[in-house]
């Protein structure tokens, strides 16, 4: 039978529990002396938890005159930083060198199937200007002098897939190269280049046969050419065993009809660049060699220039497609034998 009597009231002190059992310290009864001490503890500490309270609201107040400050000095800081970016800006501004090339602008340009002036001015300005500022502070005509290029090479990829449909139909962005110079092994640290480029083959713009490249440059340096530039060991070997073997159609594809109106009556080897032509025979090949003019290219490309005004003038594009179209079987010979 359960007992009626009541519990007796117990606590768990933290000192007894170290050095006694649990059940003894549940069956230790609390004294009346110690009750009333506790009671007059407590007493004791209320004033103090009151003046907890009022530190804490004049702390609040303190916070909150201190936050106004801090916002103040913020705006202040804020202040400072953009009168410096104004300052930089500005400096920046007045370091950057006008341009050498003056750009003429055609009547009525822009035009649809042209070059926009706008464009020339800004490759101008990049040529006297060569470093990452002033591409920062002239980044929003990239962006116009992008579009308008990439614009002007989707209508030149359309018209050069009729004519040659070997070409690969690439989007038009991806036929242009990027900005940047490879700085890798070049004493030359100028960081862009200052002309817009883009090429056109059966692998697109790697170029790694016979294709198609258009290189836009004020100050008449603009060029449209086609071929192959320095291929290499295999592949030039290659197109000199078959010019020994078939030298002429090699030579008829550069005596079209198209070739002699397109470059004003010339024609065969005098319209082939020649700048890495070799001094002497090749190896292994007799300096009497009947086809020795030929074989001592080492590039095989042909390209013609123009001048400012006709790239920003109307009807650029109906210029640019009749070299390309004049140079097709050049190309095509070409492949054919890589």
């Amino acid at each position: 039978m359960v007992s009626a009597r009541k519990r007796k009231q117990v606590t768990y002190n933290d000192s007894d529990s170290d050095f006694m059992s649990e059940e003894e310290v549940r069956s230790k009864p609390i004294s009346k002396k110690k009750e009333e001490e506790k009671k007059a503890v407590k007493k004791k500490k209320a004033p103090k938890e009151e003046s907890k309270v009022a530190k804490g609201k004049k702390k609040a107040k303190i916070e909150e005159e201190s936050d106004f400050e801090n916002e103040e000095k913020e705006e202040d800081v804020s202040k400072e930083q953009s009168e410096d970016s104004e300052t930089e800006v500005i400096y920046a501004k007045d370091i950057t060198k006008e341009s050498r090339i003056v750009i003429h602008h055609p009547k009525g340009s822009p035009f649809p199937d042209a070059i926009s002036p706008l464009t020339m001015e800004f490759l101008a300005g990049l040529a006297e200007n060569n470093n990452r500022d002033y591409m920062h502070l002239h980044a929003k005509e990239w962006v116009a002098v992008k579009k308008d290029f990439i614009d002007f090479c989707g209508l030149v990829l359309s018209e050069l897939h009729q004519v040659d449909p070997t070409i690969r139909q690439d989007e038009p962005k991806d036929t242009m190269y990027r900005q940047n110079r490879d700085l890798r092994f070049s004493n030359d640290k100028r960081p862009y280049k200052t002309f817009l480029s883009a090429a056109f083959s059966q692998e697109g713009r790697k170029f790694l046969r016979a294709g198609y490249f258009i290189s836009i440059e004020p100050n008449n340096k603009t060029m449209i050419a086609a071929g192959i530039w320095q291929p290499g060991r295999e592949m030039l070997q290659s197109i000199r065993d078959n010019i020994i073997r078939n030298g002429d159609l090699f030579k008829e594809s550069l005596a079209t009809d198209a070739i002699k109106e397109v470059f004003d009556g010339k024609y065969g080897v005098d319209i082939l660049e020649d700048s890495d032509r070799l001094k002497v025979a090749p190896k292994g090949i007799s300096k009497d060699h009947p086809e020795i003019e030929l074989l001592r290219y080492r590039s095989f490309a042909v390209r013609k220039t123009f001048t400012d005004e006709e790239v920003m003038s109307a009807g650029f594009l109906d210029k640019t497609m009749d070299v390309f179209e004049a140079l097709v079987p050049f190309v095509a010979v070409i492949n054919s034998w890589v």
